[in-house]
C-alpha cells in the first residue's frame, strides 16, 4: 500500500478504537501508527495533567512503544526539562535532529537518549484550548532531519489523541456529576421516609420529626443520612 493508504487504514482503526471508548488501546495504536507510518524507532504519549483521561491524583502517565523510550520520558519528568516539556510550555512542536548537541540544555534527557541509542526526537504537544497537557514524541535511532510530512503526521495524531482524551474527560465528569446527583436524591428519599416514620410514631409534623433526626445525628456525631437509614432499615426509633 502507498503511504496515504497506510495512513487512511491507521486512522480508520483509530476511529473504531475511539468509538469503543478504550483509551489504552487508542494510545497504543497512536504510537504504533506513528512508528510504522514514519519508520521510526518508536513513539510515546506523555500526559501530565490530572484531567483529560488521567485518574485523580495521578500526576503523569506514559504510554511507550518500548521500555527505554518510557525511561526517556521519565528522565524528562524527573528533571522537569526536555523536548516534550518544552513543546508543552510553548504549545509548539519541538524537533531535534541530534540530541547529543543538547547535553548543556537537557543533560538528563540527552544522557538517557545516548544510553538507549536514540539520536533524534520530535515532540508535538497535546492541547486543549490554550492548555498543553501532554505530548506525542516520535524517536529515531538514526540522525533524522524531520521533514514536513513527518511533522504533519505527528501533529494529526496528536490532535486526534487530544480530542479523544478531552472527550473521555468530559464524559467522566458528566458521569461523576450524575452519580453525585443520584446519591443526593437517594439520600433525600431516605430522609423523607425517616421523617414520615418518626412523624407517624410520635404523632408530630414532618418538620418536627426532621429536627429530632438532626438533633440525634449531632449528639452522636453521625450524619443525618446515617440516622435516617437506621430509622428506615434498622427500625431505629428516637
Amino acid at each position: 500500500m502507498s503511504d496515504s493508504e497506510l495512513l487512511v487504514t491507521a486512522l480508520a482503526k483509530l476511529a473504531r478504537l475511539m468509538a469503543a471508548d478504550d483509551t489504552a488501546a487508542v494510545l497504543q495504536h497512536v504510537i504504533d501508527s506513528a512508528t510504522d507510518l514514519l519508520e521510526l524507532t518508536g513513539a510515546t504519549v506523555l500526559r501530565v495533567w490530572d484531567g483529560l483521561g488521567l485518574p485523580d491524583g495521578q500526576p503523569a502517565a506514559i504510554t511507550a512503544s518500548t521500555f527505554p523510550l518510557g525511561e526517556l520520558e521519565r528522565s524528562q519528568l524527573d528533571a522537569a526539562r526536555g523536548p516534550a516539556l518544552e513543546a508543552m510550555r510553548h504549545g509548539e512542536p519541538v524537533t531535534v535532529t541530534e540530541i547529543g548537541k543538547y547535553l548543556d540544555v537537557w543533560p538528563e534527557f540527552a544522557s538517557a537518549a545516548e544510553q538507549h541509542g536514540i539520536s533524534s526526537v520530535a515532540s508535538t504537544p497535546l492541547r486543549h484550548g490554550d492548555l498543553s497537557f501532554g505530548a506525542l514524541c516520535i524517536y529515531s535511532a538514526e540522525r533524522r532531519d524531520w521533514a514536513a510530512p513527518d511533522l504533519s503526521v505527528g501533529e494529526l495524531l496528536a490532535q486526534l489523541t487530544s480530542g479523544h482524551l478531552v472527550t473521555v474527560d468530559r464524559l467522566r465528569e458528566k458521569q461523576q456529576l450524575a452519580d453525585q446527583l443520584q446519591h443526593a436524591l437517594d439520600a433525600r428519599i431516605v430522609i423523607e421516609q425517616a421523617k414520615g416514620v418518626i412523624a407517624n410514631a410520635r404523632n408530630i409534623a414532618p418538620d418536627a420529626a426532621y429536627k429530632l433526626i438532626r438533633a440525634h445525628a449531632r449528639r452522636n456525631r453521625i450524619s443525618v443520612h446515617a440516622v435516617a437509614t437506621g430509622i428506615v432499615e434498622l427500625r431505629l426509633r428516637i
